[in-house]
């Protein structure tokens, strides 16, 4: 899998290391947890909820490509203030560098480089903050 980032107004994408594959099934698991579903990423995702990280910026994301026109308006609607994307990410950053519990669902899950990629996704919806633009997550299979 990989994850974009598109920054409104700027076109184009951006890449994230390792394109993003640890932060993007985190995200995809942190989307589905509640169901009663079993996998590492699902506990790291309500541990991180349980230390106050909020996941609904980081749940806020739509397939790149679009088939229809019912997937053209989830893409649309996948625009999202950056901001809170950020602190949902610098959240998440603290989290699975302060918490031991979180480090042992990222190493069962075999997501190590989720926090680089963490970090990464942070500085770019920073910066589009600052700018006062929004950015938009997809991903691609």
């Amino acid at each position: 899998m990989r994850l974009t980032v598109e920054v409104e107004g700027e076109g184009g994408t951006a890449a994230l290391p390792g394109d993003g594959a640890a932060l993007v099934a985190f995200m995809s698991f942190a989307a589905v947890r509640g169901f009663g579903a079993r996998h590492p990423l699902i506990a790291l995702a309500e541990r991180t909820a349980e230390l106050g990280v909020r996941l609904g910026p980081l749940t806020t994301f739509y397939e790149r490509h679009a088939d229809d026109a019912e997937d053209e308006a989830n893409l649309e609607r996948a625009w999202q203030d950056a901001a809170p994307l950020a602190a949902s990410l610098a959240a998440l950053g603290e989290a699975l560098a302060g918490d031991e519990r979180a480090a042992v669902f990222v190493r069962r899950a075999g997501a190590e480089t989720l926090a680089g990629e963490a970090a990464a996704l942070r500085g770019i919806a920073e910066r589009a903050g600052r700018a006062n633009r929004r950015v938009r997550l997809t991903y691609d299979l």
